[in-house]
């Protein structure tokens, strides 16, 4: 898939326009703060309506703009469309998707373009509370299985009821027989990411540990533990246990909103171990590992975002495993120091300068 262009408008600093991009590498320079990694968000942005930085929305907007909003031109499998998100400010948050100008609810937009970024200035994946972790699975889970974000949106609302149900009965609203029912829905929900997550953590830690070993980069011994609430009747006997404790605390206590992710070396919580910039290396060779678990389930790469290339990264390793990306991957690159960028320039691309928020120039290079 190829992102031809983009035109952003309120989004951060950017100026508002076209912007076109190169369909094999694209190098976005400046100094710091003017706008490269920005440019790189919004490419995120309009593929997953939400940024690869932070969870607040509100810090997507322009100040004191009402709304942002993000398109683009997406080529892929020989098919040209026009994707677009809007996102209004306040209370409402009203959200548009709309693909070649209709409106289309969340999974088939999420469906139709995919993006992996790795940004060295963040390693939630690694250091991060338990709800990053289970979010990097979950979204590695729904990139090769489109069906998986409908599944996770189920559980979510069956989750909410039960929730609501269990304070209903402990003041006395409900009667405490109607929380079998909405456990049996919790249950059989809850079971089907528990299988999805398993799955995913394991063949992720098999692609990262085959990658690894094909650049002999010295940590190797990566596991990615899902500590999961269980199958059904693991999960049945568990809630039966804890059915007072729920009652008391309102709320289900176990289940894949409660699942823990590690990521260990040696047995141990890997950033305990490892120096930051190992710990980079390894996000690098995880987000490496999804883009082939989507290429090998696709038969097409998806976009590649690299934020802040820096010196704490192995270069020589980075310019390898840039090597090795399929010809067809698009790939766009930030970095405040033009020397880390040289892998990217060994075949086609392009260099946009990018000054207060605006692309200054662009050029080609064969």
């Amino acid at each position: 898939m190829i992102l031809h262009s983009l035109i952003a408008e309120n989004f951060r600093n950017l100026a508002a326009g076209e912007h076109a991009f190169h369909s094999a590498a694209n190098i976005l320079v400046g100094r710091n703060g003017q706008g490269k990694t920005n440019l790189l968000e919004a490419i995120y942005f309009l593929a997953t309506t939400k940024s690869f930085r932070t969870s607040r929305a509100a810090s997507l907007f322009r100040f004191d703009s009402p709304s942002v909003y993000v398109s683009g031109t997406l080529e892929r499998e020989a098919m040209t469309r026009t994707l677009s998100v809007g996102l209004e400010a306040g209370e409402s948050r009203r959200r548009v998707l709309m693909i070649n100008g209709e409106k289309v609810a969340l999974p088939a937009y999420l469906n139709a373009m995919s993006v992996f970024a790795f940004s060295s200035a963040r390693l939630e994946i690694l250091r991060g509370a338990p709800e990053e972790k289970r979010r990097f699975l979950d979204r590695g889970i729904a990139s090769i299985n489109p069906g998986y974000l409908e599944q996770l949106t189920r559980y979510t609302r069956v989750l909410k009821q039960r929730n609501a149900l269990l304070q209903a009965i402990a003041v006395g609203d409900a009667a405490g027989s109607s929380l079998d029912a909405w456990t049996d829905e919790f249950v059989q929900a809850a079971a089907v990411i528990d299988r999805a997550r398993r799955a995913y953590a394991s063949e992720i830690s098999a692609e990262f540990t085959r990658i690894v070993a094909e650049h002999g980069y010295h940590v190797s011994n990566l596991e990615v533990d899902y500590r999961g609430s269980g199958g059904e009747d693991q999960l049945r006997a568990t809630l039966s246990g804890l059915r007072r404790a729920e009652l008391r605390a309102h709320v289900s206590l176990v289940g894949p909103q409660r699942d823990t992710v590690e990521f260990l070396v040696d047995g141990r919580p890997a950033p305990e171990v490892l120096s930051g910039g190992e710990q980079k290396m390894i996000v690098l060779f995880l987000k490496f590992a999804k883009v082939d678990l989507f290429r090998r389930r696709f038969d097409e790469p998806p976009l590649f975002l690299l934020d802040d290339i820096d010196a704490e990264l192995d270069l020589e390793v980075l310019q390898r495993l840039l090597v090795r990306l399929p010809t067809s991957t698009q790939v766009f690159a930030t970095s405040a120091k033009e020397s880390f960028l040289h892998a990217l320039e060994t075949g086609p691309h392009r260099r946009l300068t990018i000054e207060n928020g605006r692309v200054t120039s662009a050029r080609d290079f064969a």
